[in-house]
């Protein structure tokens, strides 16, 4: 089957990506969204799209200048760029088409106009290419078998792939293939609507510590994140449809609102992955925590005892999830502070032997619970003070 063309939808305003990607979805398209143009570079950086769709009035970086960096670098110059905004004047629009953008549609339009540009400016990129149009599988299979992989003709390689698998039996067919968005985690999984709230973070920067003591800013995209820690309910509905290993020798239905925990962490990641989610990056995490000023605790610079269950607060367990409403982060999110540790995604080193853990529990001291404080387990480990939540 051919592939579907890659479309990246680049806007802050959340609603217009929202139905742009929904149109372009059921016309077959794959969508990528971006809500900066320094975010939609990050992604430029993992996979180059067919046809780059861009607001012009951004925060820190404008489509303008999107548009010139893409067009700076010799990997993207062939991408169709085109620019879709709310700037309708006549200097705006010459702007833009003196720039070289391959089309100029401004707000508000109608998205079969948005449809129609698309697919004429990538009909368009083909006749220059040379290439088959996507729809025309005997073209495109015609073509590759003409075609060269580096100084060898495909049928050459070709032959001597068959001859390999042939010969070993083992060799699996997607070794042979171009990583897929999906592969790339630029293409997100279908999204549980029964696997817990979540909160919109906006992309930003936080300062990350570093092993020699200093900190170093990271750039965090777009992001969403699970409101509460993942409950003992939301894990057994996991467990019940999936098989995985229960956290508890019977499932205790008074504590179904409670954060569970004694979850390691390969299964703390098949949850969120279940989930249509992942666990969350460590810069993700602080970035949640830390809220747009860069906050010593999610609620302000200072400790204040009730807003989070810590080993001060003596309640020497978990609490149900949601409890501390003040303790919530600048974003809304709940529970960062205490409760539980939560795994995130990183490695705590180079040495791979140990995962970072954020947050601190019932049982840390409030020192742990700063939102650049960090601490480490290794994968394995399932404690009753480690629990998790999903970003996606």
């Amino acid at each position: 089957m051919q592939p579907e063309q890659i479309i990246l939808v680049v806007d802050d305003n959340p609603d217009v990506i929202e139905g742009i990607k929904l149109t372009l979805e059921m016309e077959g398209f794959q969508v990528l969204t971006a809500a900066t143009g320094r975010e939609a570079l990050h992604i430029l950086e993992r996979i180059t799209p067919d046809l780059i769709l861009a607001d012009i009035m951004m925060p820190e970086m404008d489509g303008y200048e999107l548009y010139d960096a893409v067009h700076a670098d010799e990997r993207w110059l062939q991408v169709p760029f085109i620019f879709v905004t709310a700037k309708t004047d006549k200097i705006d629009i010459r702007r833009g088409k003196e720039m070289g953008a391959d089309d100029y549609i401004t707000k508000p339009f109608d998205l079969d106009d948005v449809v129609a540009a698309i697919r004429g400016r990538l009909k368009r990129t083909a006749e220059m290419t040379g290439r088959p149009a996507p729809t025309d599988v005997l073209a495109n299979l015609k073509q590759a078998w003409r075609g060269k992989l580096g100084p060898a003709p495909v049928p050459l390689l070709a032959l001597a792939a068959v001859v390999l698998i042939a010969l070993t039996g083992a060799v699996p067919f997607s070794m042979w293939r171009p990583p897929s968005p999906e592969a790339l985690g630029l293409i997100e999984p279908p999204l549980r609507e029964d696997a817990g709230e979540m909160v919109l973070i906006p992309a930003g920067e936080v300062p990350l510590a570093q092993a020699n003591g200093t900190k170093q800013p990271a750039y965090v995209p777009t992001f969403q994140i699970d409101k509460y820690e993942v409950t003992n309910a939301l894990f057994k509905t996991f467990v019940t449809e999936t098989g995985q290993a229960a956290p508890w020798s019977s499932y205790p239905a008074e504590l179904a609102n409670y954060p569970v925990s004694k979850v390691s962490w390969p299964a703390a990641a098949a949850f969120c992955q279940w989930a249509g989610k992942r666990l969350p990056t460590d810069s993700e995490w602080q970035k949640a925590a830390y809220g747009p000023d860069g906050l010593t605790y999610p609620w302000g610079n200072e400790w204040i005892e009730g807003k989070a269950n810590t080993r001060e607060w003596g309640a020497n367990r978990p609490s149900e999830v949601g409890s501390y409403p003040a303790g919530a982060s600048p974003y809304g999110v709940l529970d960062l502070a205490g409760n539980v540790w939560e795994w995130t995604a990183d490695w705590a080193d180079n040495t791979e032997e140990a995962k970072i853990i954020r947050g601190g529990s019932w049982n840390a001291i409030n020192q742990w619970t700063t939102a650049s404080a960090r601490n480490s387990a290794p994968p394995a480990t399932a404690q009753p003070n480690i629990g998790f939540r999903c970003a996606r």
